[in-house]
């Protein structure tokens, strides 16, 4: 995967609503809005949740132009990587695999994502393994949990912390 070009911010948690890292949040929204809300109609108030404030963010950013974005949010389970999305225009380019193996290598435990099963495919081919036979609903959309009980190992591209 060529990285040249390709960077993150890493929001961290709770650091997302200051005054200077406000654009960066605006822009994780914006991404999530237009993969989650306009393409595949998820709700916006399922998907804009009142938690962004307290979870960390990764913002992917190709040249000047934002296309990726993933959430990091501590639960009573353990760590959840959700809000993977990377926009239409930019996608076959490797860049999904991108944003996650940068949130992994940031997660000090085994996380835990919550995996449309349309992307079950991706997730496996990562090193996601599916925890049961289980699907469930969220936001109409069939999904399944999967856990990724490897070691993280480094990001694949430069992080800049926030």
């Amino acid at each position: 995967m060529n990285t040249m070009n390709k960077s993150v911010i890493f929001l961290e948690a709770g650091s997302a609503a200051t005054d200077e890292n406000l654009p960066y949040l605006e822009a994780c929204k914006a991404i999530r809005r237009e993969v989650f809300v306009l393409e595949q109609g998820v709700d916006e108030a399922i998907d804009i949740d009142g938690k962004d404030e307290s979870c960390a963010h990764l913002l992917l950013y190709v040249g000047e132009e934002t296309v990726g974005t993933a959430r990091i949010r501590k639960t009573g389970r353990g760590t959840k990587l959700e809000r993977i999305a990377i926009r239409s225009s930019h996608r076959g380019q490797g860049l999904g695999e991108l944003v996650v193996r940068c949130a992994l290598s940031l997660i000090d435990e085994a996380p835990y994502i919550h995996a449309q099963m349309a992307s079950l495919g991706f997730y496996t081919r990562l090193g996601f393994v599916q925890e049961k036979a289980e699907i469930f609903y969220e936001a109409n959309i069939p999904h399944t949990t999967m856990i990724y009980p490897h070691q993280r190992g480094d990001a694949p591209c430069a992080i800049t912390r926030r």
